[in-house]
């Protein structure tokens, strides 16, 4: 009876672990793990989030930012790290990407190890402003992210201060403004995502026009996505066939549920694998170098 006993307990010991095994979360397709050799011991899961404020010229109106650091920020004072943009839908604020999760996946997958840490940026700004009542320009919401918001993000935080270590992108209204942000600032950006981007209610002229700039050669990456049910669909799939046509590095997809939040809170895996994708491992990230000082 004893000899039994112990062998039961010998074949759960053996079983257990391998159960485990099936229990754990698989990197996303194109995922590439840190090197655990290259990255300094981290112990927390999880990151910062400082709040950032300012007047904006551009928008003639108050800017609330949200800046979430990766988990042990402080530790990677010799490396520049990537930085992703991310823009409200309308009339949501600086919070509604950290309501669908985007920073708490972000830091999973930073502690994991799945992509190298980066720098995540989320302005804010009124209902009833500039950021839906222009289209592009100085005096608009581009003219805020351009030339107000990066510079104050390069200047205070150890940032990748080329294409490649940037990406852009936003939710409705949010993404049609990274398009016209991103696809008229190559220098600035080397990946430009667009979730349900409201291009049916954008009234723009041509030089803004997301339509007209996806005519333009571009070495980009490009992103869209829209719901089965979203009314933002139809638009998206006419803007995926003008990048189409003008052979864009362009990634399409279609998630389930309609032009609310549920539609791209599912999403995020696929968004975040699309924008970390190409970022390199930390050992490989450029070092950094501190800003030259500019005037305000």
């Amino acid at each position: 009876m004893m000899k039994h006993h112990f062998l039961g307990l010998a074949w759960l010991l053996v079983l257990l672990p391998l159960a485990f095994v099936g229990l754990r979360r698989v990197p996303p397709a194109g995922a590439h793990p840190v090197s655990p050799e290259a990255a300094p011991l981290c112990p927390y899961l999880r990151g910062e989030t400082q709040e950032l404020t300012f007047e904006s010229q551009a928008m003639s109106e108050t800017v609330h930012c949200l800046v979430h650091l990766p988990p042990c920020y402080e530790q990677y004072t010799d490396r520049a790290l990537p930085v992703l943009y991310l823009f409200h839908g309308w009339p949501m604020d600086e919070t509604h990407w950290v309501t669908l999760g985007m920073p708490s996946l972000a830091d999973d997958w930073i502690s994991r190890k799945i992509t190298a840490p980066f720098i995540l940026v989320l302005p804010g700004v009124g209902p009833k402003g500039r950021y839906v009542h222009s289209s592009g320009g100085d005096a608009s919401f581009e003219g805020m992210i351009v030339n107000e918001l990066i510079p104050r993000i390069d200047q205070t935080y150890h940032t990748w201060r080329a294409p490649a270590g940037r990406a852009v992108g936003g939710i409705s209204r949010g993404g049609v403004w990274s398009l016209e942000i991103g696809l008229r600032h190559p220098e600035l950006f080397g990946a430009v995502g667009a979730h349900s981007p409201a291009l049916a209610q954008n009234e723009a002229p041509p030089v803004y026009d997301p339509f007209v700039l996806a005519q333009e050669p571009t070495a980009q990456r490009i992103y869209l996505d829209a719901g089965d049910k979203d009314w933002a669909r139809a638009a998206t799939i006419k803007l995926r066939d003008v990048l189409q046509q003008h052979q864009a590095a362009l990634i399409y997809q279609v998630h389930a549920g309609k032009h609310l939040d549920p539609l791209w809170r599912g999403g995020l895996v696929d968004y975040l694998s699309f924008y970390t994708q190409p970022w390199p491992r930390l050992a490989s990230l450029p070092r950094w170098q501190e800003p030259p000082k500019t005037s305000e």
